[in-house]
């Protein structure tokens, strides 16, 4: 499941990270990736709590030990709904997630 959730990460990180006027990413190819990420999700029922886990990581980088607490029960706390709220609303979701990172229009 480990290649999985990378893969799943790197596809949503790419998404996010790249450049639309660049690649040539479209409305189209980043609904239906985000669509595909939804899917995958459904699949692997462990996947969420890997993800929320993985997230959790990325505290480890603050220096201050109450912020780091706080940002790892922060990240318990609402990247499961986050995610089921992702899940339940995949397609409006997906657009407008598409068009705040200026794929659609």
């Amino acid at each position: 499941m480990v290649p999985v959730r990378a893969v799943l990460l790197l596809a949503f990180a790419s998404l996010l990270l790249t450049d639309a006027a660049q690649v040539g990413i479209t409305c189209s190819m980043c609904k239906t990736e985000l669509a595909s990420i939804s899917e995958k999700i459904h699949s692997y029922p462990g996947l969420m709590a890997q993800m929320s886990d993985t997230i959790s990581q990325g505290c480890d980088q603050i220096p201050d030990d109450l912020q780091r607490k706080a940002c790892r029960e922060a990240v318990e706390e609402n990247t499961p709904l986050f995610l089921q709220n992702f899940l339940k609303t995949a397609e409006a979701y997906a657009e407008n997630l598409c068009k705040s990172m200026g794929y659609c229009q």
